[in-house]
């Protein structure tokens, strides 16, 4: 009820109880004990009359959901795309401060990691740091040394997507030197140093990773863009997040009985054996020629079985 006064103002019962799930005659009860702890709530009486707080606190640091935190960070980066929004340094100033002071964790790079391959702690921390500056909206500042080059160079990058190829993982961003996207590989050998860079950058919503596959791409292979539906009965959910599915794995959508995700894999023949582990918790949606692929295979491993 303070998070919600101090946050939006002034809110009458109705409004209060909704966003508290309680009854209405709660709210006056949990006034009361606002004002005998100390908390200076006042009631404006009238036809638009409400609650508001009003004294200055500073609240305790707020625990998030992963729902608040998935739509949290989903608002940041739909934001940044907003060029015509005036306010947007401002914004993402805001947004900097409510990330760095609540309990909401910008290292999400477990999505892109592969429990079959070990990576050296500094591999490690350089693709940690990567994945908070795309959180965050920030660029990364990397001493590379490419194959063309004799020494490292130091440049700025915009970082767009951590991609798993061929055992090894891959930043794909916009580099403020070459003014192009490029692919940069997470590598003793390559890559000397990546720091999180003080400059804001407001990613192209005319990118899609799609546009940056293929045999004369960034990445010359044939990714497939998977669509799969996790179930949440017996556990269907938390078994899926402890297997690797592919690349840039994230929820597209989101109900009460299950969980869509997408992603992008080359690797088929681990789709397949990853979906009959999961039994009925997990179903391929797209595309439909892997669909009718694993369907195919499964009427084939039914059919040696029937006597």
């Amino acid at each position: 009820m303070l998070q919600l006064l101090k946050a939006r103002g002034k809110m009458n019962t109705t409004q209060l109880a909704s966003e508290l799930e309680v009854n209405p005659r709660n709210i006056r009860e949990f006034k009361k004990e606002l004002v005998l702890a100390g908390y200076n709530v006042e009631e404006v009486k009238g036809r638009y009359g409400g609650y508001i707080l009003n004294d200055q606190y500073d609240l305790p640091v707020t625990i998030f959901s992963d729902e608040q935190k998935d739509a949290l960070v989903q608002s940041y980066k739909f934001m940044r795309t907003q060029k015509d929004f005036k306010p947007l340094s401002l914004y993402c100033d805001a947004m900097d401060k409510i990330i760095a002071t609540s309990k909401i964790s910008s290292n999400d790079s477990l999505h892109y990691m592969s429990n079959s391959i070990k990576l050296d702690q500094k591999t490690s921390t350089m693709i940690d740091k990567t994945q908070q500056a795309i959180n965050l909206g920030l660029c990364v500042l990397l001493s590379y040394q490419s194959l063309q080059d004799e020494t490292p160079k130091e440049f700025e990058v915009e970082p767009y997507e951590i991609i798993h190829y061929h055992k090894s993982y891959y930043l794909i961003g916009f580099s403020l030197l070459r003014k192009d996207y490029r692919m940069y590989r997470f590598s003793l050998e390559r890559m000397y140093s990546c720091e999180i860079s003080s400059r804001h950058f407001i990613r192209d919503n005319h990118f899609h990773l799609s546009n940056y596959i293929g045999e004369h791409s960034l990445i010359p292979l044939d990714l497939k863009q998977i669509q799969v539906r996790a179930y949440h009965n017996e556990n269907g959910l938390r078994l899926f997040k402890e297997k690797y599915w592919g690349n840039k794995l994230q929820i597209i959508n989101k109900q009460e009985g299950f969980t869509d995700f997408e992603f992008y894999t080359d690797d088929l023949s681990n789709l397949y054996q990853s979906l009959f582990a999961m039994t009925n918790q997990v179903e391929i949606l797209q595309p439909e020629d892997v669909k009718s692929n694993y369907v195919m295979r499964v009427k084939k491993i039914l059919n040696a079985y029937k006597g």
